[in-house]
This record gives C-alpha cells, structure tokens and sequence, in this order.
C-alpha cells in the first residue's frame, strides 16, 4: 500500500495540477514498535502466570515467551507469507508442548495417546489442587505450562498471520490471549495490589493498543490520557470489585475430576469382596524396584478376624542390619489417581512422606502414616520405604531371635469372649520351637491357656499349627509349610459365606475365600507357632508402564497379604492367595491370550528432578488459594483436543475382508492397553469376559473373539458388541475417556460376504 496520496488541486488561473501529500502518521506502519508492546504485553502476563507455581518455572516460561516473540517477529517481516509462517508455528508448537514438559521423545514419535494421557491426568488432577502449586505431580505442572504456552502461540500466530496494518479487531484478536495470560491468575492467586496490578495491565494494553499510531507530538497528550483513565479506573475499582468471580470456575473445573473417585475400606470383613473392581486406575508409583504398595498393617487378632491396632513393645521391635536397610530401602514417588484416601501409600515400613498436600501423622501401626485429610486425585509426595525381599536361602539361615519381649504382640491373639469369665483373653504363644506352653496376658482362675484354646473356635487351628511347626527346621520351613497347606484343597472365591469365625471356617469346612481369608489364616496359624505375623492391606504391584517409568495400580490390584518377622531382616511379605486372583495377575503383557510367554518387565533406574515444599503442610493450605479454574483447565484442554483430534484423524475403519480371530485379539490387547487395563500374567479369555460381566454386550464382544479362536466358529462381534465394550473403556477415564476409548477401539466397518470356511459360515 502506498505511503502517500494524490490530490488533485485547482489554482486561480484554471489549470489543475498534483500535489502529493504524506498519509497521515497515525496509518503508518512501524513494526519494531508493534514487536515490542507485544513483547512487554506477553511479558506481563508470563510474569502473572509464573505465580501459579512454586517454585515458579521462570526458564520454562521464559523459552516461550522468546518462542512467541520470535514467531511473531518472522511473521512480520515475511509480510503474510502464510504457507511459512503456518509451518514455522508448528515448529513454536513443537517448543512449546517440550517447555511445558512433554518429553521431546514422545512428540519425535508422534506418541499422540500416551501425550493426551498425561495430559488428561494433568487435567483430572487441577480440580483439586491448592494455589500456588507446590506439589511434585509433573502432570498437573505440565498441564498449567501448557496453558502458558497456548495463549502465547495463539497471539503470536494471530500477530504473525495479520497484515500490514493492523485494524481495531485483528489487534483485539492478538491481545485477547495476553490479556487472558495475565488475569486468570489474578482470579485463581490474588496479588497483592490488584489494582496497581491492573493499572500496569491496561497501560501495557493501551501501548499495544495504539502505541503503533501514535505520533511523536502526541505522545505527551496519549500519555496523559491513558494516566487519568487508568486513575480513574484504580479509584473505581474498589465498589466495582465484589470479592467473587462473575463464573462459578471451581464448579466448570470439577467437571474435568475423574468421573469415578473411590475409597477403600481395608477392614477385613471376610463376607463377599466388598472393594470396587471397575479396572479403573487409582495409583501410579515411580520406583526402582517393583513392590506391594501398603496402606494399612493389621496387627490385632480381635478374636474374630485382623483389625488396625497397637501392639505393645512394637515402636522397640529389633531393626535390621544396616545391610539390609541399605539393600531394600528406595524412594517412591506416589500420585493419586481415581481414588480419594487418608492413608498414606508407600512399602513396607515408610518413613515420613514429603511434599503431601494435607499434614501426617503417624499410623497406628510403626511404618505407616495417615494424612489429616483425604488425598485426592492429582495429589502427588515421596516416601522412603523399607521392603526386604531376601531370598528362600537367606531367610534359611536367619537364625533365631524370636525370643525377645518387643516381639510378645506379634504372637498373640485375643479369643472369643470366655464363658466363664465372660471376658476376651489374650493369649501370647511361644517363640517358634521353644518347646514352652502358650501363656495368658492376664491369667484367670479356674482357667489355663490350653484349656481355653480347646474350648474355643480355634482349637484345631492351633493343633495344625504346632503340627506344622513341629516339622519344619527352620523358621522359614514353617512358613513355607503354611504356604503349602493353603495351595492346596483351597479354592479362590470372592463371595464365600459369612460366618461367626471365618478363619476357623475357611480352614477346616469352607476352605474357599479371597485374599482376606488366605492371609488371615496364614497370619494365625504362623503366630501359634511361635512367628511373629501380621496382615497387611493395600495394593499389589501393578502393571509397568515403559513410557512413564511408573507402576500404574487399579482397584483390581487391591489386596491382602501377610507379614512375617524374621531376624536381620524385619517385616518379610509373603502372600498366600492362589495366583488366579485379579490381584495378582497385572504384572505382564497377555501371553496366556496370546500363547506365547511375555518376559516380565524390569523397570529402568530413572533419575528425576523433583521439588520439595519448603514449608509445612498447614503453613501451604493456609496461604495457597481455593482452588483451580476451569478457564485455566480449558486452555490446557485445547491441547489434549487437538491431539485427540489428530489421531481421530487417521483412518480408523478397516473395509474388505473381516479381521481373523488373531488379528481380534491382537486389536482387543490394544485396546486394554491403550486405556490403562493392560492384562497380567496368566489371564484367559474367559477370565476377561467374567470382568465384563456387568455389560453384557462387552462380555458378548469378548465370547466372540473367544469362540472363534478356540471352538472354530463363524461368530465375530457385531457393531453393537464393540460400542458396549468401547463404552465400558471409557468408564472411569474423566472427560477424555470417550475420546481415549475411540482411539483404543474405533469403528470397523463391515467386512467381506459371508463365505464358506470349512462347513462353517464366517465373515
């Protein structure tokens, strides 16, 4: 465009003639200072939305706002090269999700699920979380990067793309995502002088705004009526303000919270399994070496079954060997998922935790810890855990030191209430071949503690623990004993029946139980033969994720095993419920599906770089703010979308000839994998139907693969069948679940006609 116009001018003599006159300097184009209120405006607010975190990721922030300038920049002096400009933006693109903390190697191989999982995760756990931020859960900081670095992208593209000059709502266009970038942590972290802080903003905005048009006369006048503006605008501000958001952010934002959010009760009630077995994802761990994560030890025999409780002498029991303690003591790194708890997750006996949300206590029970308020999703701390794993020839060889009084509650069981007493005894069993008659807590009258074991439910438990223990040569060797007696004649069962003393009955008539019963026997009959046992309840291990270098643990991992004391080495788990259980089969890949065998994967040693708190619990809650909002979370949300669209994008039907059984199952493992419900160890086809029991066109989709495959049939999944199982994916994945099932699972489109096969009809 020309930076002059003609005019055509007629003297008094008649003869018209051209003058030409300079535009007018407000239209002229100056680009360095167009560049440079863009500059100071995104600035601002990268600096506002630096104090959403802490410690503040300033390097982070920083190599996006450059990313933003620089893109901005080139798209100016290219003047609307847009096929360019375009592809340079995909490149500020690629920076900007690796600043916000995506590895580079996910983007590099177009990992486009696993990010939008992270993403999610990030995004599940915002609704929860006290500002500024200053837990350890990388998602939840990534995802608030994210939002950062979205805005700057979106103004520096939209100011990139425009034309030389600027008009009123292409320069609105720009602004708008700068603006936002500076007020929404306003809303979420209030500053200190938010009306100073306003003042700054609008100066910046009016700068940008105008400053371009601006000539240099003016600027005196432009100067000043932006300053009695803004004056005007600080003293208003007080009754303008109303101390609450025109939107209600924190009810939008609990919409992204995972849509199912459970609770455990580790109470062991031995009746049907009352604890949720959705397939739905509530824990990942980082450690170096997998484990059982605990929750809670049930150090008490009530009489009835296992319960929380104090042991006397517990706090002064012997220590390991520092060998030992050096050999098995690691540092997790525990995220909330799907579930809200008070306990405290680690492994075997945990020190006390860092970078928890809420204040901890001490648990009952010596090693473990209890959060003063329930953790909920997003909720991310690390724990250092002590868990021996010695072998069978270590624990051989041992030794003794059963002896000890601080070991005395480890041995002992309450009875049932005493006819002749009319009260509960307590009775403290012998240290393992000591050759010594149990004793009473407190004796009796009248009463010896061989008699009241005879009279009461658990006479033969005794009697078949000291026949075992007598046997066995070494501490271990009854142990072992225990383990075999229970492997065989035994069967897994999740809705046994309920009894007035169902370890007497899950021994000697029911014998059919899950992993309550398996331990809980276990426990008593190690603790009559002079063992120090316990139960312990919590999580197995899980399933390993190579991506994320973490363990990732669904209800169905939920469980009980059994603790025994051994010298040098301390609390040893052993777990004596049949294989079969769901619990204990999420460890590898599918090789019973698949006929061939997975190797268990061995999880590399990764480093992370990880933020401590720098003050208490209760000094962080009381001066963070009260909650996340929903406007930072749908910016961040643009992301995952526009991922999830991508990948949408690729062809996901199938035409010609139907997939074989193979190639069903194959897809199906991908599916489960894709979704967080990868299939352990030893897991049929029949097995996974039963877990799809509740949806009948699920189960019906994986009778079809399972028929086809192993009984020769014609039968393949109907339409129908894949939507009722893409559904059941998607239960319990939030927001994005139905968007993450499709990718797992998308439509298949008819197949070839049917054809002969063998006298069989298959499509």
């Amino acid at each position: 465009m020309s930076s002059a116009a003609h005019v055509a001018v007629l003297p008094a003599g008649g003869r018209e003639r051209t003058r030409t006159l300079p535009r007018s300097e407000p239209h002229a184009r100056r680009p360095t200072i167009r560049l440079a209120t863009f500059a100071a405006l995104a600035l601002y607010g990268v600096l506002r939305w630096a104090t959403l975190a802490h410690p503040a990721p300033a390097g982070r922030l920083a190599g996006m706002l450059a990313a933003a300038v620089v893109l901005g920049g080139i798209g100016i002096a290219l003047d609307r090269k847009q096929a360019l400009i375009v592809a340079l933006a995909l490149l500020a693109l690629f920076v900007m999700l690796a600043l916000a903390g995506i590895p580079v190697r996910w983007l590099t191989h177009l990992r486009v699920a696993v990010s939008a999982n992270a993403v999610g995760q990030g995004l599940s756990g915002l609704p929860g979380v006290l500002l500024p931020y200053l837990g350890i859960n990388q998602w939840i900081r990534m995802v608030m990067l994210l939002g950062a670095g979205l805005l700057l992208l979106a103004a520096s593209l939209t100011l990139a793309l425009s034309p030389r000059t600027l008009s009123e709502l292409r320069r609105m266009l720009v602004a708008l995502p700068l603006i936002a970038l500076a007020i929404v942590p306003d809303t979420l972290v209030r500053p200190h002088q938010p009306y100073l802080q306003g003042l700054v903003l609008f100066v910046l905005l009016a700068a940008f705004m105008w400053g371009e048009r601006i000539r240099a006369g003016d600027l005196a006048a432009a100067a000043l009526l932006v300053g009695l503006a803004g004056g005007a605008g600080v003293i208003a501000a007080p009754g303008l303000d109303q101390h609450k958001p025109w939107v209600d952010y924190e009810a939008l934002a609990g919409g992204l919270a995972p849509a199912n959010v459970e609770s455990f009760d580790w109470s062991q009630r031995y009746g049907p399994l009352a604890w949720p077995r959705t397939g739905n994802e509530v824990l990942d761990v980082k450690a170096i070496r997998p484990d059982y994560w605990k929750a809670e030890n049930l150090d008490v025999f009530d009489g009835r079954g296992w319960i929380e409780g104090e042991v006397s002498g517990g706090e002064a029991e012997p220590r390991p060997t520092a060998a030992a303690l050096m050999r098995w003591t690691q540092t997790l790194q525990v995220t909330v998922r799907g579930m809200r708890t008070s306990d405290v997750v680690g492994a075997g006996e945990s020190a006390a935790p860092t970078d928890v949300s809420e204040p901890v206590v001490r648990g009952i029970s010596p090693g473990t810890w209890t959060a003063g308020a329930d953790l909920v999703p997003g909720d991310s701390y690390l724990v250092t855990s002590y868990s021996p794993q010695p072998s069978a020839a270590q624990l051989a060889t041992a030794g003794g030191g059963y002896s000890t009084v601080a070991l005395e509650g480890y041995r002992a069981i309450l009875l049932p209430q005493s006819r002749v007493a009319n009260i509960q005894q307590e009775i403290i069993f012998p240290p393992f071949h000591s050759r010594r008659a149990p004793l009473p807590a407190s004796p009796i009258p009248g009463e010896t503690s061989l008699g009241m074991l005879d009279s009461s439910p658990y006479a033969r438990a005794y009697a078949l623990a000291r026949r075992l223990a007598a046997a066995a040569p070494t501490a271990y060797a009854f142990v072992a004993s225990v383990e075999r007696y229970l492997a065989h004649g035994f069967t897994y069962d999740e809705n046994p029946p309920t009894r007035s003393y169902p370890l007497a009955s899950f021994l000697f008539s029911d014998k059919r139980g899950y992993c309550q019963q398996f331990a809980g026997a276990m426990a008593l009959l190690l603790r009559m033969g002079g063992i120090p046992a316990r139960v312990a309840a919590g999580f197995t291990t899980g399933t390993y994720d190579r991506t994320t270098h973490a363990w990732v643990v669904t209800d169905q991992d939920a469980h009980s095993w059994v603790e025994a004391w051994f010298p040098e080495y301390g609390w040893v788990k052993f777990d004596p419920t049949p294989a079969a259980a769901p619990a204990r089969g999420g460890q590898v890949p599918l090789p019973a599906i698949r006929g061939g065998k997975a190797a268990t994967p061995r999880p590399r040693i990764v480093h992370h770089e990880l933020s401590s708190a720098t003050s208490s619990p209760a000094a962080r809650r009381a001066n963070h703010g009260s909650g996340s909002s929903a406007l930072l979370v749908a910016l961040a949300l643009v992301a995952v979308l526009a991922l999830a669209l991508a990948a949408l994008a690729l062809p996901i039907t199938r035409r010609g000839e139907d997939a074989t059984p193979d190639e069903l199952l194959k897809e199906l493992e991908r599916a489960l994998r894709r979704t967080g419900r990868p299939v352990g160890d030893g897991v049929t086809l029949a097995e996974l139907e039963r877990r799809f029991r509740t949806s009948p066109g699920a189960e019906a989709y994986v009778r079809a693969i399972r028929l086809s495959r192993f009984a020769g049939t014609s039968a393949r999944p109907t339409a129908a069948q894949r939507r009722a199982l893409r559904s059941q994916l998607s239960a319990g994945l939030g927001m994005l679940g139905a968007l993450r099932a499709l990718w797992a699972l998308p439509p298949r489109a008819p197949g070839a006609p049917l054809r002969r096969v063998g006298g069989l009809h298959s499509r």
